[in-house]
C-alpha cells in the first residue's frame, strides 16, 4: 500500500513502515487453541464489546498495573469511548477537558513544544503521553479518529511510566481488530465552518484473525479565532491474530497529518497601579484578535507502526512484548507577542500601540525517530497462604531528533487591535542554526502484589532507568558551540496497602516516586540548554494519596475519592522574559482532595462527573519572592461533569439528551504570580436520535454561554477557547 502525502518525507516513511511490518515475525503464529479431541476450540463472537459503564470496573489502562481501575491504588480517570463518541470528541485536548486538574500549555514556538502540552495537577506531562501502553514520541496534536478510550494516571508514576510523568501520565487505548463484523461512519458539520468524516471498519476474515480500518479527513475554522483553520486526514489499518487463543498478535499502523494555523493567543497586561497582568481580551480586546502572519502553520507528518505480541504460556504466567517504531515530520512558524507597559497604558488610553513579537519566533523544520520496546511477564501464583501477582520487565527506547533554524527577511511588525495575517514574510533559504539530540533510555522495573489474606494486601515496585542524553547544536557547516553528553541512573520505588472488605469496595494507601532526569527536555524545549547544569541531580517527584473506590447498584456506578500530596524537588522553571527554563533548588507542593461518580445511576442514565480542589505552594526557591507562592497553572478548583438520559430507549420515538460544564479556577501564569488567567466556565449539551438500527443523527453544542475562556497558557499570554459552536452528525452502523 502507498500512501500519497503532500510532505516531502511522508511517502518514503510510508513505504519503510509498510516493508518493516510484512517482514515481522507473527505471521505464523497459532489460530486457535487445541481441543481434547485434537480440533480447535475457537472463541465466542462478541461483535459489539461492550464495555461496563462503571469505569471502576474496566481493565487498567496500561499493562504494568494489572487488574481493573478499582483495584489499582491510584487515582485514575477514564473518559470512555461512549463519553467520547457522544461529545462528538476529536482531540486528546478535546477529550481531557473531562479531567478536573489538567491544563495545557501554548509552548514556545522555536522549542518545539506546541502541540498536545498538559500539566496533570499542576505538573508538565509533555513526555507522558501513552497510546497502548508505548511512549508516544513527538510534540504533536493528536486525533482521536483511533481511539477506544483515554485514561489519566493521576500522581508520580516512575514505576510504570519511566522517567517523567511527575503529575502522572496519559494513557490511549486505541480502536484493534475483534472478532466479528462491523461497518460505521461518520459525517459531522456546522459552525466554524467545520466538516469532517470519519469510518471504522472490522472485517473477521478467518476463525481468530480480523483486520480493522479507521479512516478520518477533517476541514475547519475555530468559531470566535480569526483565521485559525485546520486541515488533516488520517488512516489506521491493523491486523490481529489469534484472537480468543492462548497467543495473540496485533499490527498497527497509523499515517496522520495535518496543516494547521498556529494560534500564540492574545498578551496579557497590567494595569496602572496593579501588580498583576491578565489577558487583553479583559479590558475590551475583541476574543477574535490574530497576530500570526500567513506562513504561521504547524505542518506534521505522522507515522508509526505498531506490534504488540501475547502468549498464555500457562495458567499463571503471561509474557507480552510490544514495539513501536515512529516517524515525525514537522515544518513550523510562530508569532507570539507581547505588550509591554508603554503598549498596555496606550491601548487603555485607546490607543492602538504596536506590539512586540517576543520568543521563540523563527521557523524551523523537524524530523525525528523513535523506537521502543517492552518486554513483560505477568505471574500469579502461590506459596503457602500467600497469593502473589508479579510484574516484571524490561523498557527500552531511543529517539533521534533534528531541527534546522531559519531566519525571517523582514522584521515582524503589527498592533494590538490586529497582526499582519494577509502577509507572507520571505524566509531565508539557509538554515541559521542546526539541533541534534540523541535520548537512549533502559529500564528494568518488578512489581509484586502479595495478599496477606484475602482482604488484604501489600504492593511494592521499583523501576531502575539509566538515562542518557547528547545534544549539538550550532551553525550548519561549522563546529558545533554547544555540545553535551550526560547520563544518569534513577531509582523510582513503589509501595501500597490494600484493604478490600467486599466486592466493589476497595481502600488503600499509597506513595510512589517518579524523577526527571537534566537534559528530559531537550528534544521537546531546546531552551533547557540555555541554563543546563551537568552536575544536577534529577527532579524528584513524590506521591502520598490516601483513598476509597466503591461500586454499587450491581456494580453499575462507582465512587472514589482521594487525598493526595505531591512533593517536587529540584523544580524546573520558565522565566517567561528572558524566554529560558532554569533547573533550581526550588521545592514546591501540591496536595488536595479529589472525589468523583462514574456509570449508571439507572439502565437510562449516566453520569460521569469528577471535582478536585489543590493547594499548591513553593516551599523554597533560590528567588525569594517566590516562596509560599502558588505553582503556576494550578487552580484551586477545578470541576467537570457530563450526563446522559435515554428516553424511549430501542422504541421508534427514542431520544437521548446530554448535558455537561466544565469549571477551571484561576491559576497563575508564572512563578511570583504576577500574571493570570482568570477562571472558565463552559456548558455544553446533546441531543441525539436513533432513527432505526443503522443511523442516528446527534446535534452537539459547545460553550452554549458564549462565555470568555482560555484553553491554552503560557508565561505571557493565553489562547482564547471557542465561542458557543453547534456541530450535526449523522451516523451509520452495520
Amino acid at each position: 500500500m502507498t500512501l500519497q502525502s503532500g510532505h516531502k518525507a511522508s511517502t518514503s516513511h510510508a513505504a519503510w513502515m509498510a516493508s518493516l511490518a510484512m517482514g515481522l515475525p507473527g505471521a505464523a503464529l497459532a489460530q486457535g487453541a487445541a481441543a481434547p479431541d485434537g480440533g480447535v476450540t475457537l472463541p465466542t463472537v462478541d461483535v459489539q464489546g461492550t464495555a461496563p459503564a462503571n469505569t471502576l470496573q474496566r481493565a487498567a489502562p496500561v499493562g504494568r498495573l494489572p487488574g481493573a481501575v478499582q483495584d489499582t491504588p491510584q487515582t485514575i480517570n477514564v473518559i470512555p469511548r461512549e463519553v467520547l463518541e457522544q461529545q462528538n470528541v476529536t482531540t486528546l485536548e478535546q477529550a481531557l477537558r473531562n479531567v478536573p486538574g489538567i491544563t495545557a500549555s501554548i509552548g514556545e514556538g522555536n522549542g518545539g513544544v506546541s502541540g498536545d502540552q498538559f500539566r496533570i495537577r499542576g505538573f508538565s506531562a509533555q513526555n507522558d503521553i501513552y497510546v497502548d501502553g508505548l511512549r508516544d514520541f513527538g510534540a504533536y496534536q493528536r486525533d482521536a479518529f483511533t481511539y477506544e478510550d483515554v485514561a489519566v494516571l493521576k500522581g508520580p508514576s516512575g514505576f510504570a511510566l519511566g522517567t517523567g510523568s511527575v503529575g502522572g501520565g496519559v494513557a490511549v487505548n486505541t480502536r484493534l481488530p475483534r472478532l466479528g463484523n462491523s461497518y460505521s461512519a461518520t459525517a459531522t458539520g456546522g459552525m466554524g465552518p467545520f466538516a469532517r468524516g470519519t469510518v471504522d471498519i472490522n472485517q473477521q476474515i478467518g476463525e481468530t484473525t480480523a483486520l480493522r480500518l479507521n479512516l478520518m479527513g477533517q476541514s475547519s475554522e475555530v468559531v470566535g479565532r480569526d483565521n485559525v483553520d485546520s486541515r488533516k486526514w488520517g488512516i489506521a489499518p491493523s491486523i490481529a491474530f489469534g484472537l480468543g487463543t492462548d497467543t495473540t498478535f496485533s499490527l498497527h499502523y497509523l499515517h496522520y497529518e495535518y496543516d494547521n494555523a498556529t494560534d500564540a493567543g492574545v498578551p496579557v497586561i497590567t494595569l496602572p497601579g496593579r501588580t498583576v497582568a491578565r489577558p487583553a481580551t479583559e479590558y475590551g480586546l475583541p476574543r477574535s484578535t490574530y497576530y500570526g502572519v500567513s506562513g504561521d502553520r504547524d505542518k506534521v507528518t505522522v507515522d508509526q507502526v505498531t506490534a504488540r505480541l501475547s502468549h498464555q504460556v500457562s495458567d499463571w504466567l503471561t509474557l507480552a512484548n510490544d514495539t513501536r517504531v515512529g516517524f515525525y515530520d514537522r515544518d513550523y512558524a510562530f508569532s507570539p507577542v507581547s505588550c509591554a507597559a508603554a503598549c498596555a497604558t496606550s491601548f487603555l488610553n485607546g490607543g492602538n500601540p504596536a506590539i512586540g513579537y517576543t520568543g521563540g519566533n523563527s521557523p524551523y523544520s523537524q524530523s525525528s525517530w523513535s523506537v521502543q520496546n517492552i518486554s513483560t511477564a505477568t505471574a500469579r501464583f502461590t506459596t503457602g497462604p500467600l497469593r502473589h501477582e508479579l510484574v516484571g520487565g524490561i523498557d527500552v527506547w531511543h529517539e533521534e531528533i533534528d531541527r534546522s533554524g531559519y531566519s525571517y527577511a523582514t522584521a515582524r511588525s503589527g498592533t494590538i487591535y490586529g497582526g499582519i495575517s494577509d502577509v507572507a514574510l520571505p524566509v531565508n533559504p539557509r538554515s541559521t542554526n542546526s539541533r541534534e539530540t540523541d535520548t537512549t533510555a533502559f529500564g528494568l522495573f518488578l512489581n509484586e502484589r502479595v495478599w496477606l489474606t484475602p482482604q488484604l494486601s501489600l504492593i511494592g515496585g521499583l523501576r531502575w532507568t539509566r538515562y542518557q542524553v547528547d545534544y549539538e547544536a550550532g551553525t550548519p557547516g561549522a563546529a558545533p558551540s554547544t555540545d553535551i553528553s550526560k547520563s544518569v541512573n534513577v531509582v523510582d520505588p513503589r509501595a501500597s496497602i490494600v484493604f478490600e472488605p467486599a466486592r466493589g469496595q476497595t481502600f488503600y494507601a499509597t506513595y510512589s516516586t517518579s524523577s526527571t532526569p537534566p537534559g528530559s527536555y531537550f528534544s521537546t524545549f531546546p531552551a533547557a540548554v540555555n541554563s543546563f547544569n551537568a552536575d544536577l541531580d534529577p527532579e524528584r517527584n513524590t506521591l502520598y494519596e490516601v483513598g476509597a473506590k466503591l461500586s454499587f447498584l450491581g456494580e453499575r456506578l462507582g465512587l472514589y475519592g482521594a487525598l493526595y500530596r505531591i512533593d517536587k524537588s529540584n523544580a524546573t522553571e520558565f522565566d517567561a522574559v528572558s524566554n529560558t527554563i532554569s533547573q533550581t533548588s526550588d521545592e514546591q507542593r501540591n496536595q488536595g482532595i479529589e472525589i468523583g461518580v462514574t456509570g449508571q445511576v439507572t439502565p437510562a442514565w449516566t453520569i460521569n462527573a469528577n471535582y478536585t480542589a489543590m493547594d499548591s505552594e513553593t516551599r523554597k526557591s533560590t528567588n525569594a519572592a517566590n516562596v509560599g507562592k502558588r505553582v503556576q497553572y494550578v487552580p484551586e478548583h477545578a470541576a467537570s461533569v457530563w450526563t446522559t438520559y435515554e428516553f424511549n430507549r430501542e422504541q421508534p420515538w427514542n431520544l437521548t439528551v446530554g448535558a455537561g460544564a466544565t469549571y477551571r479556577g484561576q491559576v497563575y501564569l508564572n512563578a511570583d504570580n504576577t500574571a493570570e488567567a482568570p477562571s472558565g466556565l463552559a456548558f455544553d449539551a446533546l441531543v441525539s436520535h436513533r432513527i432505526n438500527d443503522n443511523l442516528r443523527v446527534q446535534v452537539n453544542g459547545y460553550n452554549l454561554g458564549n462565555a470568555l475562556n482560555y484553553e491554552a497558557m503560557f508565561g505571557n499570554r493565553v489562547v482564547p477557547s471557542a465561542g458557543r459552536t453547534v456541530l450535526f452528525t449523522l451516523a451509520a452502523d452495520f
